[in-house]
């Protein structure tokens, strides 16, 4: 079929996508087949229709689906991965979601997606972060009845329309410098002729975990001054300048790395926040810093692939500039003035590190060079709970006229002898961590991680991290303590999933892991903590390239210290994709005409969304929604808190790239996937309800 460019200005960001008649298209919200499965189907899968949707803990209901089009002719591209949604106004949800996608080193039929096209002309291909509007009222109805997502879509976008680079100048077209190809001198690193970029100026690489994080989250003042989008580029790219994984990270080490991203959501600009890190992210995730004057981040994932590493915080300073003094905003350019009242500005790395002396009370020898995170989820006569402190190594970002390669960060710092902090060693393990979780209360500074690399989840609380922060005198304080809790180790038998008479796979049962033949976490990637009336929830999804289906599942933990519930449980909420499903042994996919291959499929990631869609008394006027300002600050946590279970509204993503083929090809949107909505419903409550009310 002939193709031919569409434009689209859409919010100040001109788009630039292939485009069929819009006649030809599936639009945003018309597909009902869901990708998402209970287990093997018992009649034959059709291209376009559901396999098994008999889900035993709950229910799916599509949303959206990579390959189709919105009103703008733009298409949704893929995997979707991070995700979260808000008022847009009163009567408006906008779900935000954002794509992995690695252009030409991606897999699909054709990875490099359509051109995103800044407002200044500027072009990058790789990931999207798209918007889709919907109106609120069918949005709240939506799992209660029979129709398609698409007659209650309003419009569908992208996120932010004006980028900055690592060196905090604006990606223009006479100024084109993108971190990840780029040296501290600002020189352009070319990529090898097959990885070269068909038509975009650069390419965003691989967005994967993100957090919509609202102004004064924790309180009046306490958290950030505004709404922000966080974000990051992933893994490194050196393959793309020598052709090589083996010789690549030489090249992409003496780049800048990659991009740590705050969006300012009200004026549609993305930052690169260098002081946040250079080395890559699964997730950058706030949490409560019980105080005004100090921002605390998770960081997740990856150090550049450099191994080993501890587990991550960054802690930064408000309304400071880089060197530690008071940002002057009447002078300061928006830019600074973002970051600085944001704390991210001034701030360092903090990893965790114990006591060198106690590392043999866990079965292991203090040494930083080595992944003792790793042997310590492995040895099931190891304790469960440790103790330590957050430490900052020598490095600290030195502002804007100081840009150094990423190798010369904290990156290279953690295995060090000389970097150890006195008297503790760095609690260094597989890099490979992916999603962590905060706990949604306000009232508590806790997080838990899931440790992708040998599986199984670690817990972190911060107590009463409020007064450590006032003890360091208005400055970055020299540690965090921090109790570390082991809350679902990495050995068989730790955790086995209900399954409530579904999850049925060839040759076994999705209440183990089927390919591994293990009953226990592997590959956990995406995490979400939701705490409702009646208990304190995990959401967890695993990337295992299980053939057999990958899993979603609900672990419920205890309020008092995080661990499991019920002991090595959890309920298995879904399945998807794997050669052995019976979607992809019939060869057909839920957009239809999409399927391209049978192989693994990825959930990625949660967001709850019953605050949007649910309903307060209004006298002898029935009920109404809440409104924008009710669910300010501390308001959406309330009302999700208040709210039993059985109540609770998500949403989530799944990841296909067996889907990847037909519209999604044609439309250039790279590697197939959905966003849905989701509830869940546990037959059995937690042992522990014990959850804060406001």
């Amino acid at each position: 079929m002939k193709r031919k460019l569409f434009s689209a200005i859409l919010t100040g960001t001109m788009l630039v996508a292939p485009a069929s008649t819009l006649a030809e298209t599936k639009r945003i919200g018309e597909t009902r087949a869901l990708i998402p499965e209970a287990g093997l189907a018992l009649n034959p899968v059709l291209d376009g229709s559901n396999g098994n949707v008999n889900f035993p803990y709950g229910n799916f209901k599509a949303l959206a689906t990579v390959g189709e089009v919105g009103d703008n002719g733009l298409a949704l591209t893929g995997y979707p991965d991070g995700q979260a949604a808000y008022l847009l106004d009163n009567d408006t949800i906008r779900v935000v979601y954002q794509s992995e996608s690695y252009a030409t080193m991606g897999k699909a039929p054709v990875p490099e997606t359509y051109n995103w096209v800044m407002k200044n002309g500027v072009t990058f291909s790789g990931s999207h972060i798209h918007t889709i509007d919907y109106d609120r009222a069918k949005f709240a109805k939506f799992m209660r009845n029979g129709s398609s997502a698409k007659g209650m879509v309003k419009d569908s976008g992208k996120l932010f329309n004006t980028i900055y680079n690592v060196f905090g100048d604006e990606v223009t077209k006479e100024n084109l410098v993108w971190g990840n190809q780029a040296l501290p001198s600002q020189r352009i690193v070319p990529f090898q002729d097959k990885y070269k970029l068909s038509e975009a100026d650069f390419f965003l690489q691989s967005f994967c975990g993100a957090w919509y994080e609202q102004a004064n989250k924790y309180g009046n003042g306490i958290g950030l001054e505004d709404d922000v989008w966080f974000t990051a580029e992933e893994w490194e790219i050196g393959r793309m300048f020598t052709g090589s994984k083996k010789t690549g990270r030489t090249e992409s080490d003496k780049t800048m790395g990659l991009a740590s991203i705050a969006v300012d959501v009200k004026n549609e600009v993305a930052y690169t926040a260098p002081a946040l890190g250079q080395t890559g992210y699964e997730k950058l995730m706030p949490i409560n810093p019980q105080h005004k004057d100090y921002v605390v981040i998770v960081g997740a994932g990856y150090n550049h692939n450099q191994e080993p590493a501890p587990l991550k915080v960054y802690v930064g300073m408000k309304d400071r500039l880089p060197d530690g003094s008071e940002i002057d905003y009447s002078t300061a350019n928006e830019r600074d003035a973002f970051l600085g009242r944001n704390g991210l500005l001034y701030g360092r790395i903090y990893g965790f590190a114990m006591p060198t002396k106690s590392y043999a009370a866990l079965g292991l020898e203090a040494n930083p060079a080595a992944k003792m995170m790793d042997e310590y989820l492995q040895n099931a006569d190891a304790p469960n709970s440790f103790e330590g402190r957050f430490y900052p190594t020598s490095y600290q970002w030195g502002g804007w006229d100081n840009p150094v390669a990423v190798n010369n960060t904290e990156m290279m710092l953690w295995e060090q002898a000389d970097e150890q902090p006195e008297g503790y060693t760095f609690f260094n393990g597989d890099s490979k961590a992916e999603h962590p979780a905060v706990d949604p209360d306000i009232n508590r500074t806790r997080y838990v991680q899931n440790m992708t690399n040998k599986g199984g989840i670690l817990g972190f609380d911060f107590g009463f991290i409020g007064a450590t922060l006032d003890a360091a005198d208005g400055d970055l304080p020299e540690f965090l303590p921090a109790t570390g809790i082991r809350v679902v180790p990495a050995i068989d038998g730790a955790l086995v999933l209900k399954t409530g008479g579904e999850g049925v796979v060839k040759d076994g049962s999705a209440a183990i892991h089927v390919e591994k033949n293990k009953a226990a976490m592997v590959a956990p990637d995406g995490l979400y903590w939701t705490k409702h009336a009646d208990g304190s929830f995990l959401i967890v999804d695993e990337d295992s390239g299980n053939d057999f289906g990958e899993r979603k599942y609900v672990l419920p933990i205890k309020e008092s210290d995080m661990t499991l519930s019920e002991p090595n449980t959890g309920y298995l909420l879904g399945l998807a994709g794997g050669k052995h499903s019976s979607r992809y042994e019939a060869g057909v996919s839920a957009l239809g005409g999409a399927f391209s291959k049978a192989t693994t499929s990825e959930f990625s990631g949660s967001w709850n969304v019953t605050a949007l869609t649910a309903k307060k008394q209004n006298g002898l006027f029935g009920s109404k929604f809440y409104s924008m300002d009710e669910l300010a600050g501390t308001g959406e946590q309330e009302i999700i808190q208040s709210i039993d279970t059985d109540d609770q509204l998500f949403i989530g993503v799944v990841q296909a790239r067996g889907e990847s083929g037909g519209a999604v090809a044609a439309e250039r949107g790279d590697a197939g996937g959905q966003v849905f909505q989701f509830t869940f419903n546990l037959p059995e409550e937690p042992e522990e309800k014990k959850i804060a009310k406001f």
